[in-house]
Parts: C-alpha cells; sequence; structure tokens
C-alpha cells in the first residue's frame, strides 16, 4: 500500500524592532537581583525565554478566543483547570488503545470530540509502570504534541544593562527594600515545527497559525514581561522534509549590524532548501537578502496594481494556510 508523506510546517519568528526584555516580579538572583535567563550563543552570553513560556501564550489564546480548550487557565487562581474531568487525571475517555503484539498504538476515536489543547499541545499522564500496564486498556496516558516549539534566543548579546529600583510605600525595618532588574533591548527569535500529519482535526491548524501571528502575553509564572512576541519578520516552510533547515535563521550583519539571513539566502542557492517551499514576510522581505530569495523562487511578495507589495506576516501565514490546505485536500 502506498503511505503518504508525512508533511511539515517549519517556521522562524522575529519579534519588532528593539524591545526592552525586563522579567519584573520574577526569579530573583541574591535575594533583590531580577534576572533574565541567559545562554552562551558562540562566543557571546545572549538572554533567552523558554519554550514553555511560548507554548503558553498560544495554549491561552485557544481559550480567548473561545475555541473548545479541554484545561482552561482560571486567571485568579493562576493555574490550569481540567473541564472534562473534575480530579488531576488527565485520561481522555474518547482517547482508546489499540494494541499490536507488545506495542501500544494511542488513537482517537474520532475528531469531532478532539479539544484544540490535547491535538496541538498533547498530554501525557505519568504513572508507575506496573499501574501503567494495568490501566492501558482504559484510555490512553500519552499524545504526542505535534507541535514543537524552541526557546526564543536573543539576537543581539546582553550588555548587561540593570535598572535600580526602590520599593514604593512604607518601609519595615531588616527587610530589603532597593532591588534591581536585568534589562535587554533587543529581538527574539523563535523556531517552530507542526507535524501536519500528526494533527487529528485539520481545522485546528489555522487557530495555531492565527495564535502566533497575534500571541497574548508570553510571561513566565506571576512575572510582568511586558514584550511583543508577535511575529515582524517570519520565515516559513511547508514541506515533507524531516529536517527543517531553516531554525533560528536571522542574524545581524557584521558589517552593517543590518538584519539578515544570508545563511538561509546560501542554502536556497545551493538547492538544499527548495525555493519553491518557502514563504517569507515582514520587514525581511523588503530587505536585500529577500530580494534575493525572491529572485531565486521564494515567495515573498504580491501584484497590486502592477506594483511589487512585499508580503507581510499575515500574507505568508496565509499563503502556508493555502499550501497547507492543498495538501490537505490530496490527504483525504
Amino acid at each position: 500500500m502506498l503511505q503518504m508523506p508525512t508533511n511539515y510546517l517549519y517556521g522562524t519568528v522575529l519579534t519588532s524592532g528593539e524591545q526592552v526584555a525586563a522579567n519584573n516580579r520574577g526569579d530573583t538572583l541574591g535575594g533583590n537581583t531580577t534576572t533574565l535567563q541567559k545562554i552562551f550563543l558562540g562566543e557571546d552570553v545572549h538572554t533567552t525565554v523558554s519554550a514553555e513560556a511560548i507554548r503558553f501564550a498560544l495554549r491561552y489564546r485557544f481559550q480567548l478566543q473561545g475555541l473548545n480548550v479541554n484545561r482552561k487557565y482560571v486567571y485568579d487562581k493562576g493555574k490550569y483547570e481540567l473541564r472534562y474531568r473534575s480530579d488531576a487525571d488527565e485520561k481522555r475517555e474518547y482517547w482508546k488503545v489499540e494494541q499490536d503484539d507488545k506495542t501500544l498504538k494511542y488513537v482517537s476515536k474520532g475528531k469531532d470530540d478532539v479539544y484544540i489543547d490535547d491535538d496541538i499541545m498533547g498530554f501525557m499522564v505519568a504513572k508507575r509502570g506496573q499501574e501503567e500496564r494495568e490501566e492501558a486498556e482504559k484510555g490512553a496516558k500519552i499524545w504526542a504534541s505535534p507541535l514543537a516549539i524552541g526557546r526564543a534566543i536573543s539576537l543581539r548579546p546582553y550588555r548587561g544593562e540593570l535598572s535600580f529600583n526602590c520599593v514604593s510605600g512604607k518601609k519595615t525595618k531588616g527587610e530589603l527594600s532597593l532591588y534591581t532588574a536585568e534589562m535587554h533591548t533587543t529581538e527574539y527569535q523563535y523556531f517552530f515545527g507542526l507535524n501536519l500529519s500528526n494533527v487529528i482535526d485539520p481545522e485546528h491548524v489555522d487557530p495555531l497559525l492565527d495564535a502566533i501571528l497575534d500571541p497574548p502575553s508570553v510571561a513566565g509564572n506571576h512575572a510582568r514581561f511586558a514584550y511583543a512576541f508577535y511575529p515582524a519578520s517570519i520565515i516559513l516552510r511547508v514541506t515533507n522534509a524531516h529536517s527543517s533547515r531553516i531554525q533560528n535563521c536571522f542574524e545581524l550583519d557584521d558589517g552593517s549590524g543590518s538584519l539578515s539571513v544570508k545563511r538561509l539566502v546560501d542554502q536556497v542557492r545551493r538547492g538544499d532548501v527548495p525555493a519553491a517551499e518557502v514563504i517569507i514576510g515582514g520587514e525581511i522581505a523588503d530587505s536585500t537578502d529577500g530580494l534575493s530569495l525572491e529572485e531565486l523562487g521564494v515567495r515573498a511578495s504580491r501584484k497590486q496594481d502592477g506594483d511589487r507589495i512585499a508580503f507581510g506576516a499575515k500574507d505568508a501565514m496565509d499563503e502556508a494556510k493555502r499550501q497547507i490546505g492543498e495538501l490537505q485536500k490530496k490527504t483525504k
């Protein structure tokens, strides 16, 4: 029997402008310094935002849009509550287990009752080995998320910016009233990959892409991290290739300091990334590298009254939706 290829949507998002990242009321170091998470990239220190914080924002967007979600974030309690069951067991009765020899395969009875957060984000119930075997026939305990998200990494190295602050109101003797907060003026980029073939309900794809275009606040715990994570530039690839080759492809030009995707241009020129699979939008579509990619066959603009209009981030996502829709028709 002919097996259909696995299809993917890959993307790298670059946030807007040079915004100031700070994590007020977030994690502290030494009692009175609010820190940003950091990693080494090459020889430089960069700040980073966790993939979990981004996933939380996308999941919360589903709820804000009134979509059918299984876990609802209760704002005044600061935690998720399951709507399907009242206890902490995340088994779903509409998931069943099929046993093939000794391998358990988890499948759904159908798409009509699949919540979007279960479908896109997946779920897992951790149990001890013997208990899991005994419960296997009662329902699935894991659904691997078809969506993978990487950490957001600052485009610019961290330069050690700090703000010094004082607690307002009455001071208490013996308690610290002075504190500092690390700040970083930068853009962030992050990568995502969606296995389209593992999404049960194809109608769940568009709300995810809309959430990436217009996410609510990306923050951790109770931290006040007012930083916009919408894409000012975006690179997308609709493909059946298992390696994206477009992950975190934005960089700053060493000479001019301007935005560049030179490595992607080189990959497309060499044929490592087929130009017909790539879509770009936002500020990068009007750049020198964007024009070079378009000359190589990458989708980067539309015509309006005979004039070239560079794709915005929404235009690029709409084109990706169109291509995904064509793939879905072929697999029906």
